[in-house]
């Protein structure tokens, strides 16, 4: 172990047969109130299932969840957060050709749904303060065949939405953004999903808002809204036979949007609990010498996971930490791979002549081998935070060697 790092035998840790310090790991599935039961039974009761046009459900999901972006804001509800991305992308007129910018830190998808809408990710290096996307830098790579920047508000933590929109606004670019894991994050107390022309959210497992699966696409322009209305429902304008371009099926069906109503209306309870945790770790790790990524001095994250950085001489035993943090039933996972690391989109990029290395992304690269992730939520009230951060120094000062 470098720098001096060694096991100790005090405070025996799980991974090496001692009592973990959460005798169970939290459930991570959707909590269902009654409400929701009840609401569940009665569209049951009705048969109706799904609509082609959307059901009543779905309608009403979409209507409430755009009304906690702005009175100004329209939503159309799909059957997963790849889908919402896919459907933007297509709605912004994204082909075959065309460059998006993306950040390398982001979970595979939004590059995924670039491909799939045979274009090409250009993969952006993120800035230092709170990985996400690097204005600077996302300007530098922009060509004549650049047609969008699809940024990522990745763990929660938003973008620096100010200078990523005066970019887009400048060089005449469609604005998308990815904020499937940061329900509520703001800049200068404005929300994110409001400053792009598109904005993509999941609901899938440990989102904020959770019912399985689903998705929802918002945007303010009327016009954009029939359109993705219209690609959301096989490209059918508002009549049975009305077939006006190529389009998707992915519409959501009513028993997600039910589900995700109930969702919605815990939100604020969600967000609070998440900063909450986050906050604490960072407070709680700063005297031991593990850093939690910073909020931005443009806004305030969600904590969709908490990522911490172990010091410079310590990535050798990050992945061991990672397994010993496990084992004390603390959800703890390496952050997913830069997209750079992602072999088919890099030979994708190789085919396309838009090539790019780890090189390409020095601050990418280098803090993802210091980087793991924490649990924030869902299920994550005070008490229990508390106690991951309790399992996490104790492993912690164990490889360290540190005393309290």
């Amino acid at each position: 172990m470098p720098n001096g790092m060694r096991k100790t035998n005090q405070n025996p840790l799980a991974i090496f047969g001692g009592t973990p310090t959460r005798q169970l790991p939290l459930p991570t599935g959707v909590r269902i109130s009654t409400t929701a039961r009840a609401r569940v039974l009665e569209m049951m009761d009705s048969g109706l299932l799904s609509l082609y046009y959307s059901g009543p459900w779905a309608r009403r999901f979409e209507t409430e969840f755009a009304a906690f972006f702005g009175a100004d804001i329209r939503g159309v509800s799909v059957n997963s957060g790849t889908s919402a991305l896919s459907l933007a992308l297509s709605a912004a007129g994204i082909g075959p050709g065309d460059e998006v910018i993306v950040p390398a830190f982001c979970f595979v998808a939004a590059a995924s749904a670039i491909v799939q809408n045979n274009a090409i990710p250009v993969i952006c290096d993120v800035e230092p303060q709170s990985l996400t996307m690097s204005a600077t830098r996302a300007r530098e790579l922009i060509s004549p065949r650049t047609k969008a920047v699809l940024v990522v508000h990745f763990w929660g933590y938003p973008a620096d939405m100010d200078s990523i929109s005066t970019l887009c606004s400048t060089e005449g670019l469609t604005l998308i953004e990815d904020c499937a894991q940061a329900f509520g994050a703001t800049v200068r107390r404005r929300r994110v999903g409001t400053f792009g022309d598109y904005a993509a959210f999941a609901f899938s497992v440990r989102k904020h808002i959770s019912c399985g699966e689903g998705g929802m696409v918002i945007c303010a322009d009327h016009s954009r809204y029939n359109t993705l209305r219209t690609l959301s429902n096989y490209g059918k304008g508002p009549d049975w036979d009305d077939y006006e371009r190529l389009g998707f099926s992915c519409r959501m069906a009513e028993f997600p949007a039910i589900i995700g109503l109930d969702g919605l209306s815990r939100l604020t309870e969600e967000i609070s609990d998440r900063q909450n945790a986050g906050r604490y770790y960072g407070r709680s790790f700063l005297s031991h010498g593990l850093l939690t990524i910073k909020e931005p001095e443009w806004g305030e994250s969600v904590y969709f996971k908490c990522p911490v950085l172990v010091p410079d001489g310590a990535r050798s035993i990050r992945d061991d930490l990672v397994k010993a943090i496990s084992a004390e039933n603390i959800s703890c996972r390496i952050p997913h791979r830069p997209l750079f690391r992602i072999d088919w989109l890099t030979s994708y990029l190789r085919k396309n002549s838009a090539a790019m290395t780890a090189d390409d992304c020095p601050v990418a690269r280098d803090a993802h081998s210091r980087l793991f992730e924490l649990e924030t939520g869902p299920w994550l009230p005070m008490q229990e935070a508390e106690m991951s951060c309790e399992g996490t120094l104790k492993v912690w000062r164990h490889f360290a060697g540190t005393r309290d």
